[in-house]
């Protein structure tokens, strides 16, 4: 199945949220307004009833109730509850994909996304978003849901020898003639989602081959490995001291402090329930 007859299946998805696609729009842009932000969210109930579940969880406790939009824009930062709503908004919108066992495809893309927040955020390099790597992890893996729609039962054959250790974009590759990674940036740009998203969904898997470097693409890529080592088994200080340093060593890191941090974050609780209710 070539990339454009993949994409003929892509009216199986519903539309991106347009909250989510104007959130996600603003994130190249430094001057929004936290009123417009506020009063975009606000347009839609569900996005923001689960924002404020988030809020009010464990992870996010303030030390009191937050019962608005705007509190939360308050006591949670404007670039944190962006991204909230992007990823409430991006889990709401993939349901019942063929083959995909959706609360796993999540854990994974949350987790993903918060180690890679954590990476960016001890990051020396200037002008970074740490809120730009959440969202590049929660969909790094969104181009496997499309392929999923696409041909199930090749994904169900890929999806089972990738649980005994094979390489899933040679795979992919080879049966496709494209990668997860591949449609994902695809998926990314015909949903008008900013370039540096798209760029580093492109070269998750191979970082160092963009040019210019991607530190995204590279943080993702960190992230990825840290939780597939984590999830089969590895101890957490193992598989952080296992993080290639060719790839490590471009996004000049703080090791100390976030080897702290990385450890509290893979260790915490996630807040998943929330975002699938």
């Amino acid at each position: 199945m070539s990339l454009d007859s993949l994409f003929e299946h892509i009216h199986k998805l519903p539309s991106v949220p347009a909250v989510v696609a104007e959130l996600m729009a603003s994130l190249e842009n430094d001057r929004i307004s936290v009123h417009r932000v506020s009063a975009t969210i606000r347009k839609d109930p569900n996005l923001s009833l689960k924002l404020l579940r988030s809020a009010n969880s464990v992870r996010y406790g303030v030390g009191r109730n937050v019962s608005s939009i705007d509190d939360a824009l308050l006591l949670l930062g404007f670039d944190r509850v962006r991204t909230l709503v992007i990823a409430s908004g991006m889990v709401g919108m993939l349901k019942d994909v063929p083959g995909l066992d959706r609360k796993t495809f999540w854990r994974e893309s949350f987790m993903v996304a918060s180690i890679s927040r954590t990476i960016v955020r001890h990051s020396r390099l200037e002008a970074l978003s740490p809120e730009t790597a959440f969202t590049c992890g929660i969909l790094h893996h969104v181009g496997s849901a499309l392929m999923h729609i696409g041909d199930p039962a090749l994904m169900g054959r890929i999806d089972a020898l990738v649980e005994q250790g094979a390489p899933r974009a040679e795979l992919e590759a080879n049966q496709f003639g494209y990668t997860f990674s591949e449609v994902g940036s695809e998926l990314g740009r015909r949903w008008r989602f900013p370039e540096t998203i798209c760029v580093a969904l492109t070269y998750q898997d191979n970082p160092l081959e963009a040019v210019p470097f991607s530190p995204y693409a590279a943080a993702v890529h960190l992230a990825i490995g840290l939780y597939r080592n984590i999830a089969n088994g590895r101890r957490e200080e193992h598989a952080l001291g296992e993080m290639p340093k060719e790839i490590r060593r471009p996004l000049a890191l703080d090791l100390l402090t976030l080897y702290e941090e990385i450890l509290q974050v893979v260790r915490s609780d996630d807040e998943l329930d929330i975002f699938l209710s």
